[in-house]
């Protein structure tokens, strides 16, 4: 069987021109936002994930990097990450019992979010000139409404499982930036929430990833999981 980690992501050449070359700095492109080019496909693809957008890629692609790329450059967490949501959005694990396939995956969610990149550009909505601004182009509360949470967003509640946000936005601070807007975070769980939970962390999800991609906090993840007994 081929190793994921060898097996090289495909982009579209067009793409590559248009988007990538931009953005990647250190290859020359002018916006001064990322070192390489995997970096760049790392923030389409989570643009993708989260947006539900999957799209096929037209003729004419190329094949640049690999997760092992990622790893030997400091993105090891982005290549778990890149594999967790590729399972999530699968519905199954069993998605990495074919590597070239959950590969083409990775690639078709990364095309969708680079085209949504490349809208918004070339309609003026966004420079994405600094950091932050891609940042915010991830985390914005839009995409996790409809992105990885719609499904729960969209089912019928009873009283019992009813939520409320909570009042105050919360900010994380990190080495790139000072305020970086994250979603709002639930109170409690659902009914749904919980099943899902229980599916994902068997898969392999870790509380941190869980966390994202739920919107809560780490403590909740793990007071769910220990209340289900699973750790």
């Amino acid at each position: 069987m081929d190793d994921i980690f060898e097996i090289k992501f495909l982009i579209e050449s067009e793409i590559k021109d248009k988007v990538i070359q931009k953005f990647s700095n250190k290859q020359g492109g002018p916006y001064n936002i990322f070192s390489y080019y995997w970096q760049c496909f790392v923030w389409a693809a989570t643009i993708g994930f989260l947006r539900n957008e999957r799209r096929e890629l037209s003729p004419g692609t190329e094949r640049i990097f690999s997760l092992n790329t990622m790893k030997s450059n400091g993105g090891e967490k982005d290549a778990q990450a890149l594999i967790c949501m590729c399972i999530a959005r699968t519905g199954s694990v069993d998605i990495m019992k074919d590597p070239s396939e959950a590969i083409k995956v990775i690639s078709e969610y990364a095309n969708g979010g680079f085209y949504h990149i490349l809208k918004l550009m070339e309609n003026g909505e966004n420079t994405f000139n600094d950091f932050e601004k891609v940042k915010q182009e991830i985390f914005s509360r839009d995409y996790w409404a409809r992105g990885l949470n719609a499904q729960s967003e969209n089912k019928t509640e009873s009283s019992n499982d009813s939520q409320e946000l909570e009042e105050p936005t919360v900010h994380i601070k990190d080495n790139l930036s000072e305020n970086v807007i994250m979603p709002k975070v639930r109170k409690r769980w659902t009914v749904s929430e919980c099943s899902e939970l229980n599916n994902y962390f068997k898969q392999g999800m870790t509380i941190e990833q869980l966390a994202s991609f739920f919107s809560k906090s780490e403590d909740s993840v793990r007071s769910e999981l220990e209340r289900q007994g699973l750790i």
